[in-house]
């Protein structure tokens, strides 16, 4: 992968931090792959392919001063450990990629992580994924704007457990293949061609019909029925569930299911019943029922067999099973 800037941050469990950058010079590049893509010695999140800027990062990065965090940004309480940062100026070059990528502490455990605009809150996908050669979990952002700078924000909760780490994995709602956004063709374009395509995208959403099937809620442009459909289903069945008690039973089958996953699909459906699990904890039994419906039979499967009988008849439902 050929990248114009890589941003590199290690946390330790005292609270130091050490940032470094790696930048492209003119006329040159840096390639690196992801840690999981070669199973070879390295000194940080990235492989990079040209030896001799291996060996530059390597020293760079020893050679960085590890300063001590504030307790404004990085902080023990009841629930753990809480670190955030924010970055501004990110250089990002059209047709290059600029990455961004934090180590946690040893044998750290993210419980939830947030990448964030800066200006309007607006979350960006990333990638969570578990070094074990490092035993750290390693955070990415793809960093990528046509205006050749890119912010961020970035919130992070997490435990620390030698005994579960090797075990562990993270997924929610934002988490995708090492950090992409969805919106690519925003960084392809350039401003007016921007305008043109979300037009594009504004008015077609706004013309023809809508069908429906099932219990799915209605698909198709012009169609607000999908919400609807969940809200119905959800008075229907609100005087026998006890939002609390699905909340804890989505809690205890997410960890059941992240014991068991071993596929993307498995990950996807992790993904659904953590979403699920926060609506409800909020007291939305219909965005509950609506995160539920693409949990598929694998979940209502590990439901069943541990016994969470609730959330088992919460996913029926979502399903029109």
């Amino acid at each position: 992968m050929d990248v114009s800037v890589v941003i590199v941050e290690q946390l330790d469990l005292g609270g130091e931090l050490r940032s470094f950058q790696m930048k492209a010079g003119s006329g040159d590049h840096v390639t690196v792959a992801f840690a999981d893509e070669y199973d070879e010695p390295r000194s940080g999140p990235f492989h990079f392919l040209d030896r001799k800027q291996e060996r530059a990062f390597s020293e760079g990065f020893a050679e960085c001063s590890a300063r001590k965090l504030t307790a404004s940004r990085y902080r023990v309480t009841e629930r753990g450990y809480e670190f955030n940062t924010s970055w501004r100026g990110v250089l990002t070059e059209r047709g290059r990629l600029s990455y961004y990528a934090v180590s946690l502490p040893e044998h750290a455990i993210p419980v939830s992580v947030r990448f964030f605009d800066l200006r309007s809150g607006r979350e960006y996908q990333k990638s969570v994924n578990r070094d074990d050669q490092r035993k750290r979990f390693v955070l990415y952002l793809e960093c990528r704007s046509s205006h050749g700078s890119f912010d961020f924000g970035l919130e992070v909760r997490f435990v620390v457990s030698a005994e579960d780490f090797y075990a562990a994995q993270y997924v929610d709602e934002s988490t995708t293949g090492y950090g992409a956004h969805p919106d690519a063709y925003e960084y392809l374009l350039r401003d007016g061609q921007q305008h043109v395509v979300q037009q594009f995208f504004m008015e077609s959403m706004n013309m023809g019909d809508h069908y429906q099937t099932g219990q799915a809620g209605a698909v198709g442009p012009n169609s607000r029925a999908e919400n609807n459909t969940f809200q119905q289903i959800w008075n229907q069945r609100s005087s026998d569930v006890d939002l609390p008690q699905l909340a804890e039973e989505l809690r205890q089958l997410r960890m059941a299911l992240k014991a068991e996953g071993t596929t993307i699909e498995h990950d996807k459906a992790i993904a659904s019943v953590a979403a699920a699990e926060e609506a409800a904890q909020k007291n939305d039994g219909a965005g509950a029922l609506r995160h539920l419906q693409a949990a598929g039979k694998w979940t209502l499967d590990v439901a069943t067999k541990i016994g969470t009988s609730v959330a088992a008849k919460a996913i029926t439902s979502a399903m029109g099973i």
